[in-house]
């Protein structure tokens, strides 16, 4: 049979049509103005253009052939900024963002997570009270209460609320993860903070029965009750839990971290090979059981639902959500005896979740997963044959090692985008994880449906055991010299050049085309050059940054590799130093960073002295300083403030987050006023200096 042309093989993916135009629109959909008035306008013409594209397809003749085409495309565009913006405050009329109140009725939507003595969760606000009134409203609301009460919160509780709303704030620092995109794609744009007396629990479901969340969320925590006697360790049971239900909030920093840099943090979230090892589990049950004839249609119900339950417990996140979809088709192709296409399937399923959640298109655990899905079902035949083995267990390791490397082909980019870091070690770490890893989530399983007590104190000391040897694998491989590769995150420019090439060569393999190999290479020979460029100028180049840590003061100077850090945190690994500014100072430093602890507890004046001149750190205004090429002021500092600068005569004031926004205004006008040059860090950008002198 003539193998069939790209053209031939993109007709047989007929919902590529509009998965492409719908993708491209939603991608895009951010960058574009936006208000309710615009919004309003793209609905209408949404409709009415629905309406012509219908006459036309209803026509004959070129009237058909044009009106209808683009009627269709530019109908897939409007729909997709509907889409994209149906949500956002900007254009919900009736959001509780546009109510002037501080007293509101919230439901916790989300099962609430503890940390020592603070709840956090996310909510939707159903009312508010204004002027004594209560107004129904929309939005949700990321809330953090604060009680020592031992009477914990529910998923479905209505809870009664007094307190400041305020935007969710940026990231402050470079490299610092997007908390404000990262709740925006769940449609959280603000959030509160309560202590116990500013909220009360005004009702409280004890059923759940109507509420398919609620019904997961009590399911999951009675398979995790179930567990728990059987695991000892805490640190085991937290692992467990991930690799079952992809609950990993109680998971150590260390291990998360081990499995991050081997490339291997996909099997503590739950995804396609989760749902893939429940089919093989089911599969193997069920063909262990004779069917009466009347009965075949059983299994097929019966592999479904558990599949679709067993989504739900673990949280439908994309991943898992497309797995569950692709599965269901399989199922369905294997009962009914079709042909089955994986990239079919795999183009619907992302429909269908860009359809329910459209901002999941921005989720990185979205693209990774279905990039890593069509780098297996496209890459896999073209490595799976190399080289040819005859021993079962050679082919089946062959193969294992063939999918990682497919997988990994489309990920790596997107993954040096997003995080820019490598796992070198990948392949191993993948060999030595996934057989235990599959055959842990068996174990669990069992364990969840088995009734006998003495036998799942067998089955969990052997899940111990091979949670042990994971971790113990994955860290001895992180400890490995160049385990992790990391580098600065590539910009667009190189993501577009990287897939270009990686497409091209693809094509060129599959359809023996010299030009493509040729075009290729050209996008090489660009992201080559390109880096090179990067390369040269970041090359010696002097980086000086006053950090945005909130109250603490984080100051970093960096150069060819090597840095020091003056901060008022206890060390370099302290929890909020690392989630302001740890990656990138990861990222600028090759050798061992210096750091130097400041004694933030007591006002005291610090004078620093680096390569680019030199620093003044001001807490109160007792003494004489000498002069100083910059000043951070901290601690509400403005009385005896003007003389101190006499002394130092700086070019530039700092402002930190430790002073109020009143105090920093207020200092801000003096310095204005003195014709001093500033800069105030509170809920503002750090402050960021490269290659020029200060």
């Amino acid at each position: 049979m003539k193998a069939l042309s790209f053209l031939q093989r993109l007709e047989r993916l007929p919902t590529l049509k509009l998965a492409v135009p719908y993708l491209v629109t939603l991608l895009l959909a951010p960058r574009l103005p936006m208000s309710l008035h615009i919004f309003q306008c793209v609905q209408q013409l949404l409709v009415v253009l629905v309406l012509i594209t219908f006459c036309c397809y209803l026509l004959k003749g070129r009237i058909r052939q044009y009106g209808y085409i683009c009627g269709y495309y530019v109908s897939v565009v409007l729909f997709g900024i509907f889409q994209f913006w149906r949500e956002a405050p900007l254009v919900t009329i009736n959001h509780f963002s546009h109510i002037v109140t501080d007293s509101y009725v919230v439901k916790i939507i989300e099962e609430p997570k503890v940390k020592r003595d603070i709840t956090r969760f996310s909510a939707e606000v159903v009312g508010a009270y204004q002027k004594g009134e209560f107004v129904e409203t929309t939005g949700r609301l990321m809330l953090s209460l604060k009680s020592s009460q031992k009477n914990p919160l529910q998923f479905g509780d209505l809870l009664w609320l007094k307190g400041q709303v305020k935007k969710i704030a940026p990231p402050f620092n470079p490299m610092e993860f997007d908390y404000k995109k990262y709740l925006e794609r769940q449609h959280i744009y603000h959030e509160a903070f309560a202590v116990f007396g500013r909220y009360k629990l005004i009702s409280r479901r004890e059923t759940m029965a109507f509420s398919l969340t609620g019904l997961a969320l009590q399911m999951r925590r009675y398979f995790l009750v179930k567990l728990r006697p059987h695991i000892k360790r805490d640190e085991h049971f937290a692992i467990a839990s991930a690799l079952l239900y992809g609950s990993r909030s109680d998971i150590s920093a260390e291990s998360i971290q081990a499995f991050t840099n081997t490339g291997t943090i996909h099997v503590l979230s739950v995804s396609g090979m989760h749902v893939a090892v429940l089919f093989g589990f089911l599969s193997l049950i069920f063909k262990r059981i004779a069917w009466p004839s009347y009965l075949r249609w059983l299994p097929l119900i019966l592999s479904w639902s558990m599949i679709w339950i067993y989504a739900f417990i673990a949280g439908l996140d994309p991943p898992i959500t497309r797995a569950a979809i692709m599965i269901s088709f399989v199922l369905c192709a294997q009962h009914f005896k079709r042909s089955f296409s994986t990239l079919n399937s795999l183009i619907i399923a992302a429909l269908l979740i860009l359809l329910v959640v459209p901002r999941a298109v921005v989720d990185v655990g979205f693209q990774l997963s279905f990039l890593a899905v069509l780098g297996m079902t496209i890459c896999s035949p073209l490595v799976e044959g190399f080289p040819p083995v005859k021993r079962p267990i050679l082919r089946l390791l062959r193969d294992v090692l063939a999918v990682s490397i497919a997988a990994q082909i489309l990920t790596t980019p997107l993954s040096l985008y997003y995080f820019g870091q490598f796992p070198t070690y990948f392949l191993v770490a993948n060999v030595l994880v996934d057989f235990p890893s599959t055959l842990a989530m068996y174990l669990g399983f069992i364990m969840t449906i088995n009734p006998i007590q003495g036998l799942n104190d067998l089955l969990g000391f052997l899940l111990e055991h091979l949670i042990t040897f994971i971790l113990y694998c994955l860290k001895s491989i992180d400890q490995l010299a160049f385990s992790t590769i990391k580098i600065e995150p590539m910009g667009l420019e190189l993501l577009f050049l990287t897939y270009f090439a990686l497409f091209s060569f693809l094509y060129a393999f599959q359809w023996k085309d010299k030009k493509y190999v040729w075009l290729g290479g050209c996008c090489a020979i660009g992201i080559l050059l390109i880096t090179a460029q990067k390369c040269l100028e970041n090359k010696d180049v002097e980086r000086f940054r006053v950090y945005n840590t909130k109250h603490e003061l984080t100051i970093g100077y960096f150069k060819g590799g090597r840095g020091i850090v003056y901060s008022t945190f206890d060390s370099l690994q302290s929890r909020g130093l690392q989630y302001a500014c740890g990656r990138e100072i990861q990222l600028l430093t090759r050798e061992k960073v210096q750091f130097v602890a400041l004694n933030g507890r007591e006002r005291k004046n610090y004078l620093v002295t680096l390569p680019l001149g030199r620093i003044a750190i001001l807490s109160h205004a007792g003494g004489t300083m000498t002069h100083a090429d910059l000043v951070i002021v901290r601690k509400n500092l403005l009385n005896g403030l003007p003389r101190l600068l006499k002394q130092i005569r700086p070019k530039l004031v700092i402002l930190d987050g430790s002073n109020s926004m009143e105090k920093s205004k207020l200092t801000k006008r003096m310095l204005d006023s003195l014709g001093i040059q500033n800069y105030l860090m509170k809920d503002n950008f750090a402050y960021v200096w490269d290659k020029e002198n200060l």
